[in-house]
């Protein structure tokens, strides 16, 4: 019965922001008009927004927005991210002003249409949200870069997707000194463990209190060989697309090591969400590449591996605490990817660690190992909250 009452306003949220249907688009300018005056504008600052309202956005308790706001990327530079905030209408019941949770998605895909704000559809978004929404909290999500966006997602970006989710941090809390703690699974958990290296140096003023990282692909080179020649390997054309998209000056190199096949597959990828049936087949990646070796050995050479070292969370101690967990059989993010950034951290000098470890028996359908590890986690991580905000 748990299970089902968190389902059904689940379903309703993904209603609520999913918009009219896809033939039909009217907030493609919402999302892609330039905003020519974004060098001015403050990181976190909100430079549109639009109030999500009858018949789907009002009647749950809920203020819910769709917002673009700004952030730097990996280069330094400003660019524009896409998210929502959704706010409780019934008072916060707590001291001070009401928390806000950040939250950081997992993998919907690469296409515009995958972004959290647009559709609220992807498995990422919807199951955590709600119970974080019930406790009262406030929710600020972001899209990353290049998810609604104009431009290519970023995919892994530690920089881009650790500075999105603390500038929508930024853009939640406002002028109002809130509490926050961010929140990650999967790819969410890669940006939450990155946001959690670089709260101390990009948003000093924020008042974190915690990260949850959960089943974080921490370190992308470790996350190749599981998914190849099964239904996940989108994952990988994903992660050539994100380096692509990230360094485009170095998108020469990397499509040269691979075939016609390759490279049109790769073209494609960058329009799948993970829910397409394009993006569920199995994919043999040594069939895409010039040599016949598999993409993980290419990832593995330069100028990949240099890129990929780049982007890998655990070399910097967080500044608040943390709660690291995943199913120890999880088969879309091996569990040695929390295995390696604890004991990275820990080398670090990092003490204020909850590390769990969660035993779910496996299931024979790939990919199917990966959520449960995420829904399991809900009745620590929601206390552990709790207790971060009543200090």
């Amino acid at each position: 019965m748990r299970g089902l009452r968190i389902a059904v306003p689940c379903a309703l949220v993904v209603l609520l922001l999913s918009g009219t249907p896809a033939h039909a688009d009217p907030l493609a300018d919402f999302y892609s008009a330039p905003v020519p005056d974004l060098p001015t504008h403050s990181d976190g600052e909100i430079v549109r927004r639009i109030h999500v309202g009858p018949p789907l956005g009002e009647g749950l308790g809920l203020d819910i927005e769709r917002i673009l706001y700004r952030s730097t990327d990996t280069h330094g530079d400003p660019m524009v991210v896409s998210g929502y905030t959704m706010t409780p209408q019934a008072p916060w019941p707590g001291p001070g002003p009401r928390p806000v949770i950040a939250y950081a998605p997992g993998t919907s895909g690469m296409a515009d249409r995958c972004a959290g704000s647009a559709v609220l559809g992807t498995v990422g978004s919807s199951p955590a949200v709600l119970p974080l929404l019930l406790a009262g909290y406030s929710v600020a999500a972001t899209d990353y870069r290049g998810l609604g966006t104009p431009g290519g997602h970023t995919y892994l970006n530690r920089t881009d997707a650790g500075n999105a989710l603390l500038d929508v941090a930024r853009a939640g809390v406002g002028s109002s000194a809130a509490p926050v703690v961010l929140f990650g699974y999967s790819e969410g958990g890669h940006a939450a463990g990155a946001a959690a290296e670089l709260a101390a140096s990009y948003a000093p003023e924020l008042d974190i209190r915690g990260s949850y990282v959960g089943a974080p692909p921490a370190d992308p080179s470790l996350n190749v060989d599981n998914l190849d020649n099964t239904p996940l390997a989108a994952a990988l054309l994903y992660a050539a697309g994100g380096l692509i998209n990230a360094y485009p000056e170095h998108a020469e190199d990397i499509v040269a090591e691979l075939n016609p096949s390759g490279r049109a597959l790769l073209d494609a990828s960058q329009n799948w969400c993970s829910t397409d049936l394009a993006a569920t087949r199995t994919i043999h990646s040594a069939e895409l590449t010039a040599d016949g070796r598999p993409l993980g050995d290419h990832l593995r050479q330069e100028p990949a591996a240099s890129l990929i070292a780049e982007n890998t969370v655990g070399h910097v101690a967080p500044s608040a605490p943390v709660m690291l967990s995943q199913s120890v059989s999880d088969d879309t993010v091996p569990i040695h990817q929390s295995r390696t950034l604890r004991d990275s951290w820990t080398a670090a000098g990092f003490t204020d660690l909850t590390y769990i470890e969660y035993p779910i028996p496996t299931v024979p359908v790939p990919g199917a190992n990966h959520a449960p590890g995420g829904l399991i986690a809900y009745t620590d991580v929601m206390p552990w909250i709790a207790g971060l905000l009543a200090r």
